[in-house]
């Protein structure tokens, strides 16, 4: 009796030796959900890391050779060489993107600094509006701010390269309306209206009027000898528009469709330039052929 009473004990016993704690289970969906905001933030990430990439980068264009060249002036993160200021120092030669972001960055962060009701948009970043996500685009005005400027200055290009034709689009939020500026016959004007289209949504501007604005006309060029068309006048134009609109609308208020430049003005533009780079700590290479 007593030895069954003992191995009755011992079969009672054996499970709870054998029983290992218990490890409560992860409640579902939560770890998934911890992943999900992580390749959110990675996502919101790559999307800031590629703007800002975007606008340091500003060259001849995407997928362009970069040939080495000295550099003339280091400017906001933009590298201008001599082979960019060389461009100026010539009037057969056309201005490139990077000349461009390098006019502009010093319109934002020098000359109108104290406004900041404007923004001058990055020629690099402009080139590519229409070819982001509405993800991307919304991240983009996020920020930037943009939905918060009274007035957005966007150069459009349709090739950054040297001889590509400019022109010059302005969100004008006080007026509801979009006005767009070219010197050459508005060749541009299917260009400008995908683009304001493409930004009517993450600028919340669903009402705004696209309007052509008069600017002053630039004379056509005949063809080079390798029957490529030549520009070498328009991305003058858009700068001293750019900073004629700028100045308007800071001093007014608003915008409007007629604006124009003196002719004398666009032939100082290229010394004001060269000048401009001096002031600013930069060198001036030789003329190409010296």
């Amino acid at each position: 009796m007593l030895v069954a009473n003992k191995l009755l004990r011992t079969k009672n016993q054996e499970p709870l030796q054998d029983k290992k704690p218990r490890v409560k289970a992860k409640p579902k969906g939560k770890g998934k959900a911890k992943s999900n905001g992580k390749n959110r933030n990675r996502i919101r990430d790559s999307e800031t890391s590629t703007s800002l990439a975007l606008e340091r980068g500003s060259g001849d264009g995407p997928h362009q050779a970069v040939q080495p060249s000295l550099v003339a002036l280091h400017f906001m993160d933009i590298s201008l060489r001599h082979a960019d200021v060389q461009l100026l120092q010539s009037a057969h030669e056309g201005i490139n993107e990077r000349l461009v972001a390098f006019y502009y960055a010093y319109l934002q962060h020098r000359r109108y600094r104290s406004e900041s009701d404007l923004h001058f948009l990055n020629p690099a970043l402009a080139a590519r509006l229409r070819h982001m996500s509405m993800r991307q685009l919304w991240a983009m005005v996020r920020e930037r701010r943009l939905n918060e400027k009274q007035f957005i200055l966007v150069p459009l290009s349709t090739h950054p390269r040297p001889h590509g034709h400019w022109s010059l689009l302005v969100v004008s939020r006080p007026d509801s309306k979009v006005y767009h500026y070219d010197s050459l016959d508005n060749c541009h004007s299917l260009l400008a209206a995908s683009v304001s289209e493409t930004l009517r949504a993450p600028l919340e501007a669903w009402k705004f009027a696209l309007v052509t604005g008069r600017c002053l006309q630039q004379e056509r060029q005949a063809a080079g000898k390798d029957g490529a068309s030549r520009d070498p006048a328009s991305g003058i134009h858009l700068m001293c528009m750019t900073d004629h609109v700028a100045d308007y609308v800071a001093r007014c208020g608003y915008a409007t469709s007629s604006l124009l430049i003196a002719v004398d003005q666009i032939a100082a533009m290229r010394t004001h330039l060269l000048e401009l780079i001096l002031s600013l700590g930069g060198n001036l290479p030789s003329k190409r052929g010296h």
